[in-house]
């Protein structure tokens, strides 16, 4: 728990906010200049006719994670602009109130629960008391969509409408509760993961894997539907194994059907009842990951278009809208990605004997 007094001195003529702080100022323009600078732009507004508004943060950012530990002596709403980068916000309220608007809910945290939200699907949130001093971590929307095509192994453009509350008392939500602030931790005042490119990766990938398989949101039954479905008969599994075996081999469901020893309709069916798509949809899938795999290793030097053609994928305008569909970003970015992040590198090298 974070409260509003600390052992650290104040310096001179200045408001003792608890921390040291990266960012702070007296009016309420400077902040949203410098939380404007520091991650990207907002809509925001103070709700009274304060001239004064003195305000004091920590803003560090990693990779796909940005954390914020604030303190503000004045109330102020905050809302997404078509441009303001799309993120999954939690919020920690530790003096003064947190409240969300997500569709017709309002909720408030407070001790014992943590607000998240994709900030795209929220509407207004407003920091309130006097003073205020919360933590709010922002993961990179794109972890989560990446990992959703991973865990439901099918693009979706769905919005998730996620539960906006997470319940510390429940042992899912501590465990989500407690990895949250375990990152704002580690990086608050400079802390030793800002240090680890590679451990915020992992770390942002765990933690939207434990959201997605732990909150409720729209498509939970579509993921337990996936957990019973896992034990498949085997004539979709031999299916399955034939598709990752030949995999850049080019074959038709035809052939696939043959090789297993059943119709096509059977095929069909099996694979609409225990994966919930069609042997097609799968197939494209995994070649999909393929690509994605590629494109993330830093020391590929294939082309986009060879590395495509190799996989399948023929039509570029089509293939570029489905990738960006499945995994958040543009291939070309995460191109970008791999070569200029130190944590794929990192992963490169960590399994070399």
């Amino acid at each position: 728990m974070v409260s509003l007094t600390s052992q650290t001195p104040a310096r001179a003529h200045e408001p003792n906010y608890g921390f040291v702080p990266t960012h702070e100022g007296n009016d309420f323009e400077s902040m949203v200049r410098a939380f404007t600078a520091g991650y990207g732009v907002f809509g925001a507004k103070p709700l009274s006719n304060d001239r004064s508004f003195a305000w004091a943060a920590d803003l560090r950012t990693s990779g796909t994670l940005t954390a914020i530990h604030s303190a503000y002596r004045n109330s102020w709403e905050i809302r997404t602009l078509d441009e303001t980068p799309q993120h999954l916000a939690f919020y920690i309220p530790h003096a003064g109130s947190f409240r969300l608007n997500v569709g017709k809910r309002t909720v408030e945290g407070g001790a014992g629960r943590i607000l998240i939200a994709n900030n795209h699907e929220a509407g207004s949130r407003l920091i309130q008391g006097e003073p205020h001093c919360s933590d709010a971590l922002f993961l990179d929307w794109k972890v989560m969509k990446r990992t959703l095509f991973s865990l439901l192994e099918t693009p979706t453009l769905e919005s998730l409408d996620l539960e906006p509350v997470i319940d510390l008392a429940t042992p899912s939500g501590r465990l989500i509760g407690n990895l949250a602030q375990t990152i704002v931790q580690g990086m608050r005042n400079g802390g030793p993961l800002l240090s680890s490119p590679l451990a915020v990766s992992t770390m942002s990938e765990t933690l939207a894997d434990l959201v997605i398989r732990f909150t409720r949101h729209r498509l939970s039954g579509h993921f337990e539907k996936k957990k019973v479905s896992t034990v498949a008969p085997w004539h979709v599994r031999r299916a399955i194994d034939y598709m990752h075996a030949n995999i850049a081999e080019p074959f038709t469901m035809s052939m696939v059907a043959d090789e297993v020893g059943i119709s096509i309709r059977a095929l069909q069916t099996g694979f609409k009842t225990f994966r919930g798509t069609s042997p097609g949809a799968y197939l494209r899938t995994i070649r999909l990951k393929a690509v994605h795999d590629q494109l993330r290793d830093p020391f590929n030097q294939q082309s986009l278009r060879d590395i495509c053609t190799r996989w399948g994928f023929f039509h570029a305008g089509r293939f570029s809208a489905t990738y960006r569909s499945a995994f958040g970003e543009s291939p070309r970015d995460t191109r970008l990605r791999a070569v200029f992040n130190p944590a794929a590198t990192a992963q490169v090298f960590s399994v070399s004997p």
